[in-house]
């Protein structure tokens, strides 16, 4: 394998010449003082953070996630469907969606309690279905969803007269 140089070809004058610079060049202790300032102030001269540094910093980092830990937890148990059902000042649109959120949390229980069980229980399931078109209706009556709501109601609605439900 040939190894071509990186550097041009110089002739034997040139190669004289460079031989005859200078390695080194005297520098004044003011310019070595402007070039040491320069790369401080780039950061090459940066002092290693002290032990103490290094934990306060850790501390706030823990502090920090901690805090928004405890905030996120709070805005999600404020936001809890538990915590809804107890406020009495949510507005009507408000009452809707939490209608349709407690609706859709009755229909999931029903679901994994059908999973659950070994027999259909049609009671469960056609409870499951009313509550689900109950909240579809009121999330359409109050126009909150751009007209899902609305075919999704069209969609659960027997076509046959509904049997009526006896509860014990």
């Amino acid at each position: 394998m040939h190894h071509e140089p990186e550097f041009p070809e110089y002739d034997d004058d040139t190669l004289r010449r460079l031989a005859l610079l200078p390695r080194t060049a005297p520098i004044d202790p003011a310019q070595a003082d402007r070039i040491v300032d320069q790369l401080r102030h780039e950061g090459f001269f940066r002092r290693r953070g002290s032990i103490a540094r290094r934990v306060a910093q850790a501390a706030a980092a823990v502090a920090i996630f901690v805090l928004g830990a405890l905030i996120g937890s709070r805005y999600a148990q404020r936001n809890s469907l538990e915590q809804m059902l107890t406020r009495g000042n949510l507005t009507v649109a408000e009452r809707v969606l939490l209608l349709q959120r407690a609706g859709s949390a009755y229909v999931r229980a029903a679901h994994s309690y059908a999973d659950a069980t070994a027999q259909v229980d049609s009671n469960a399931v056609e409870v499951a279905s009313r509550v689900l078109l109950g909240a579809a209706h009121a999330v359409a009556r109050n126009r909150l969803d751009a007209g899902l709501s609305a075919r999704l109601s069209n969609a659960l609605t027997p076509v046959v007269a509904p049997q009526p439900i006896i509860w014990f």
